[in-house]
């Protein structure tokens, strides 16, 4: 089985991406607007804890997203590397073709 680095890194990359489109979610700024609209009234609390819990959410999913990220992309870096060990490696036994 042959893991193809490339694209494990690209794999990496778009979860990176994801997070980057998570963080700049601007739904919590738009319930606080909202919020704002509705002072005095029980919904005012309900958007304002909404938008709490939203940003709460981005947070930890967002840095959930950054460690799988960077994860699946050293994994690539150290697959790739131990292939060219042991390329090397094979390669010093100087077997006869």
């Amino acid at each position: 089985m042959r893991l193809d680095v490339e694209k494990t890194r690209q794999a990496g990359r778009e979860v990176l991406t994801a997070k980057d489109e998570l963080q700049g979610d601007d739904t919590p700024a738009s319930l606080r607007t909202a919020a704002d609209g509705m002072k005095g009234l029980a919904l005012q609390d309900a958007l304002n804890a909404c938008a709490e819990g939203y940003e709460g959410f981005k947070t930890r999913f967002g840095d959930e997203l950054d460690y799988i990220g960077h994860s699946v992309i050293a994994a690539a870096d150290g697959v790739e590397m131990t292939d060219e060990a042991a390329k090397a490696s094979i390669e010093k036994l100087d077997i006869p073709g």
